[in-house]
Parts: structure tokens; C-alpha cells; sequence
């Protein structure tokens, strides 16, 4: 009996736990508390299908055919709540698969339970300093791909994201190396980040790494006139600055030419006074705006403006990748898709991929639903708009 019992206090928590993660599921707005969740449903998801089956096996043995009333009604109800924890999380597995037939895409269990963090650090050996301002080195890292090429390579400029406050250039080296693979050589770089506001002069340090990268361009075997820029969340929304801003936004350093001939972003925030008004943005989103900005919208309404993606949209610039998990609560995706519309409306080439149930940097997790499906959009975006022969 004492046997029993335990086996039904196993499976209430578990039965906790699916009733939380059901809630996520199907709710529409997600209090911040439960926030954490949405990461679990968005990352590995998968996982709660095993999840619920387990609770709802050990709910079958508690029940029995024998014991006592309340052990088995306590079984009874743990057992169909880890049941339907277990239908709801399927949910993301069958958005994920809708998602992959409508984009031709293949989905892999085999590199979902493979694992992988898509996180790093700066290559100290593969580093080299682009531009001194105000005192500082800003450094980025050369990646190049395996063995020698016939002909000049394209390159991918990668910024890093962080709020504009944290991260570095070592962050996403999988993406470095799957363009490695492609024939493509990534120049991985940092910027100034804040304190102090720096709304008008990271924008100009990719603007600035751009321009480098096409003056020595013979140095590393790339082609000058085959240079895309990419990054996420706020690096993101630089590398859509970087892509985007004409001459109100100058390089930070002598160079002329930084012209690019395409742009991927994943989650980036393109409008930063429409997300300091979404109701859902977190406190600590806010701050990393008004830390970057110097104030609020209110206070400084040009400075949002200006470090805006969307001032700049108009017909001739580049074709855009945009790549943004539906779940995002840091940079709501409702941006992405004015972006994706405006860009439409104006007539430039764009994409965008609206990753379900995806949270906020989904692509750390490298075998995930969404990171499998952004690898095969992100790659026929290459091969259309920025192919590496």
C-alpha cells in the first residue's frame, strides 16, 4: 500500500507539471511567471510526450484493481490530466510539422534527440581588430570555410545579439560553421554596447565592419561585391540597420562602400517604440531600450526612430530573411510581421518564417523544431538570393 501511494504522489507531480505546461500551451497570454515554460514547450517540447505517458503509466499502477478509495481516485484524476498534458504536447510537434510541409521541409527526430546548445565563445586566434573608437579595440573573428577555393568566396557579417548590453562575438558558432559548410566565410563581430546610449553609434560599428570586410577582401579570399550581414534579437535589429540605413547612419570608421546584397535576422526588434508599447514586453526589455536610447519613447522619440529598422524601409533595399518564433516575450514577433509587410507593400524580396511556439533565441537549442526549420529556410534564402557559387 505505502508502495502505491508512492507511486500516486509521483504521478500527481507529474500531473502538476502537465497541467502547467497544457496551460502554456493553449493560453494566449502568459503571465511572466510561467514564462520559463514557454522556453521548455519552444525548445523541447518533444519531451513532454514521454512526459505525460510516463505520469499516466504510473496512474494505471496506482490505480490498481485493488486498493483503497482514495488512492484510486487520486489515480484516476493524475491519469487523465498526464493524458491530456500528453495530446497537448503534441500540439508543437504537429505546428512544427504543418510548418515544414508548407516550406518543404524535412524535420528530423534523429537530430532533435542528438541535442546541441548553439552557444560559444570568442576565438582569441581567430580574432582581429577592425576599428579603435574612443579608446576601445573592436575585435571580430575571421571563419573561413575548409580547404582552398577557385574563386573568391561570399561573406556573411554575423552580429551578436544581447540586448544591446550583453553578448559577444562568439555567440552562435553552429550558424558560423553551417555557412562554413555552405562555401560561405562569417565575419563574426562586436560593437559598442551600452552604458552609455549607444542608439547612434552600433548601427555605425556594423556599418563600419561592413566596409572592412571589403577592403580586405584579397586578404581572405572573398568577393567585396558578395557581402550579407545577419544577426539575432538585437543584433538582429543591427544587422537590419546595417542592411537598411542610407547616409543618416555613417560608418564609424573611414570607409566607404557598405552596401550589402541581402540580410537574414532572427527574432529582431525592427520598430523600438512599437515594442516598448507592446503590453506583453518584459521589464528588463524596456530597460535594455531605454539603456540603449538614453530614455523612452516619450523622451526621446527620434532616437527610437532613427535606431529603427523600419524608418529606412523602402523599395531598393535588400532582400530580407526574417526568422521569429510566434511565442517570442522579448522581441514580440508582431514586429517581424509589420516588417514583413511593410517590406511586401514597397515591393523588396522577404521572407518570413513564423516559427510555432517559438520563444526567444529557439535557435540556442540546435536540434529544435525551430532551429531545423529555420536552417531550411535560411538555406534556400542563400541559394536564391545569396548563393555561395
Amino acid at each position: 500500500m505505502v508502495l502505491r501511494w508512492l507511486i500516486a504522489a509521483v504521478a500527481a507531480v507529474l500531473a502538476v507539471l502537465m497541467m502547467l505546461f497544457v496551460y502554456v500551451i493553449v493560453a494566449v497570454h502568459i503571465p511572466a511567471p510561467f514564462v520559463v515554460l514557454t522556453h521548455v514547450v519552444s525548445d523541447y517540447g518533444l519531451y513532454l510526450i514521454p512526459l505525460g505517458l510516463t505520469g499516466f503509466v504510473l496512474s494505471l499502477i496506482a490505480f490498481g484493481r485493488k486498493g483503497r478509495v482514495g488512492v484510486r481516485r487520486v489515480a484516476a484524476v493524475t491519469g487523465l490530466v498526464c493524458l491530456l498534458g500528453t495530446v497537448a504536447g503534441g500540439f508543437p510537434l504537429a505546428a512544427a510539422w504543418g510548418t515544414a510541409v508548407r516550406h518543404d521541409a524535412k524535420l528530423s527526430f534523429d537530430d532533435y534527440l542528438s541535442g546541441g546548445t548553439n552557444t560559444g565563445a570568442p576565438v582569441e586566434a581567430l580574432s582581429t581588430v577592425y576599428n579603435t573608437v574612443d579608446g576601445q579595440d573592436l575585435k571580430l573573428d575571421v571563419k573561413l570555410p575548409a580547404g582552398p577555393s577557385d574563386r573568391p568566396r561570399p561573406a556573411v557579417v554575423w552580429v551578436h545579439g544581447g540586448g544591446w548590453r550583453n553578448g559577444d562575438r562568439g555567440e552562435a558558432p553552429l550558424w558560423h560553421q553551417w555557412l562554413n559548410d555552405k562555401g560561405y566565410a562569417v565575419f563574426a563581430i562586436e560593437y559598442r554596447m551600452t552604458p552609455p546610449a549607444r542608439w547612434n553609434q552600433a548601427p555605425g560599428d556594423v556599418k563600419c565592419a561592413v566596409g572592412w570586410v571589403k577592403l580586405q577582401a584579397e586578404k581572405y579570399g572573398i568577393d567585396p561585391e558578395r557581402v550579407m550581414v545577419a544577426g539575432g534579437s538585437a543584433g538582429g535589429n543591427l544587422a537590419l540597420m546595417g542592411a537598411y540605413a542610407d547616409d543618416r547612419v555613417p560608418p564609424s570608421c573611414a570607409v566607404t562602400d557598405t552596401a550589402v546584397k541581402a540580410v537574414a535576422a532572427f527574432y529582431p526588434v525592427p520598430d523600438l517604440a512599437e515594442a516598448w508599447r507592446d503590453t506583453g514586453l518584459p521589464g528588463r526589455m524596456r530597460s535594455f531600450l531605454m539603456d540603449y536610447t538614453g530614455g523612452t519613447p516619450d523622451e526621446v522619440p527620434d532616437r527610437y526612430k532613427a535606431a529603427s529598422p523600419v524608418t529606412y524601409v523602402r523599395p531598393n533595399v535588400p532582400p530580407t530573411l526574417l526568422m521569429h518564433g510566434n511565442r517570442d516575450h522579448v522581441a514580440p514577433y508582431r514586429g517581424s510581421a509589420e516588417l514583413a509587410e511593410r517590406l511586401r507593400r514597397v515591393g523588396v524580396e522577404n521572407q518570413l518564417l513564423a516559427v510555432p511556439y517559438g520563444e526567444h533565441i529557439y535557435d540556442f537549442t540546435w536540434a529544435g523544431w525551430g532551429t531545423q526549420l529555420s536552417r531550411h529556410v535560411f538555406g534556400k534564402f542563400l541559394a536564391e538570393h545569396f548563393p555561395a557559387s
